[in-house]
Order: structure tokens, then C-alpha cells, then sequence
């Protein structure tokens, strides 16, 4: 295996990889011993660095599908990208509705109305990303 594909699938993992993991057991066992709004502060530090690891992992995506035009994973690429400036972008709403220093949601409506539109585009990355190793091992494959 190339080193270029090596970094590619490694980031990739690094990143499906951990928000998987984040989504499915940390988030929840986080609610049940923090309650929701306390598990909120937690996830808003830990999303910081998701966003930062899937800005990376797109970056090397864009380097293989580079390396193999024709082969469909631009256009995937394309929809990832501007999910993650979606993320980024209302990623920057939340922060306001949080006062970190009383633990507390300044306006939860609004807040849990933002953050469930955070959760819908994060699906929608998680499940082009999956998407995405398929069209790159489809295109190793020939």
C-alpha cells in the first residue's frame, strides 16, 4: 500500500472512526452520569477537535482523489466539504447559547433547535464518509 493511501485511510479512521465511538458510547454514558445539559459542555470541547480531525481527513481525501480522477470521489468530497463548513458554521451558533461558567443553556429551545440541525448534518457526513472508503477502495480495485 502507497504511503499517500496509508495517511489517507489512517485519517479517515482516525476520524469516522472516533465520532462512531464519541456518538455511540461516550455521548451516551456521558449523559446518564452528567445529565444532558452538563454532557452539552463536554461535547462542545470534543466537537471542536472532531471538526479539526474531519478538516484534516478531507484534506488527504482530496489529495487521493487527486491521484485517481474519474473515479467519483470529488463529487463525494465536495458534498463532505460542505458539510463540515456547515458543521463548522453552526458549530459557532452554539457556543452562545452556553454559559460555561453556571453550566447552564441560555436558551434551550433555541439551542436544542440548532443542535438538533448539527446532528442531522453530522449523519449526513458520517454516512458519505463511510460512502467515501468505498469509492477509494472501489478506485484501488480498478
Amino acid at each position: 500500500m502507497p504511503l499517500r493511501e496509508f495517511i489517507v485511510l489512517s485519517l479517515w479512521a482516525l476520524w469516522i472512526g472516533g465520532l462512531t465511538f464519541y456518538a455511540l458510547i461516550v455521548v451516551p454514558i456521558g449523559g446518564e452520569l452528567l445529565g444532558e445539559t452538563q454532557q452539552g459542555f463536554i461535547t462542545q470541547q470534543v466537537t471542536q477537535w472532531l471538526n479539526g480531525i474531519g478538516i484534516a481527513a478531507l484534506l488527504t481525501l482530496a489529495w487521493s482523489a487527486a491521484a485517481r480522477p474519474g473515479s467519483g470521489q470529488w463529487l463525494n468530497l465536495t458534498l463532505l466539504a460542505a458539510l463540515q463548513a456547515g458543521l463548522l458554521l453552526v458549530h459557532r451558533q452554539l457556543g452562545p447559547l452556553l454559559d460555561a461558567q453556571a453550566i447552564e443553556v441560555l436558551d434551550p429551545d433555541r439551542f436544542y433547535e440548532v443542535h438538533r440541525v448539527y446532528l442531522i448534518l453530522t449523519t449526513f457526513q458520517w454516512l458519505l464518509g463511510w460512502r467515501h472508503l468505498w469509492l477509494v477502495i472501489k478506485a484501488r480495485a480498478g
